[in-house]
């Protein structure tokens, strides 16, 4: 099922960019979000699929951990992605209890699948 309402925690601009218009060619609007403001935009209005780069400012760890502690946004599905080069990085994201870890460059890979609500 392909996701109706997408957010993305991804400070970098031009892969930013890619990701929307990736999400574009399938028909979908990624909504940005800023660091301090992301666990209030998923509170106020959950979206079906979080892409989080686990480089971003703050605390991304705490969003995936707040996000999956709390009844209304447990179902919200949460794909991080890393840099291949910080496995430590792709390592917490799993603790943190994100549905899904891929190194930046798989993301970048199965985007498309993930934006299309193909299972990941």
């Amino acid at each position: 099922m392909k996701p109706e309402r997408v957010f993305a925690l991804v400070p970098d601009l031009f892969f930013m960019t890619r990701i929307g218009e990736t999400a574009a060619q399938l028909g979908i609007v990624v909504e940005e979000l800023r660091p301090d403001r992301a666990i209030t935009a998923c509170r106020n209005q959950p979206p079906d699929l979080l892409l989080v780069d686990l480089e971003s400012k703050g605390d991304p760890f705490e969003l995936v951990r707040v996000l999956k502690a709390n009844d209304e946004t447990r179902g919200i599905r949460i794909v991080c992605f890393y840099p291949h080069v910080r496995q430590e990085l792709g390592e917490a994201g799993r603790r943190a209890g994100a549905d899904l870890v891929l190194p930046r460059s798989a993301f970048s890979v199965r985007l498309p699948e993930l934006l299309g609500g193909s299972p990941g």
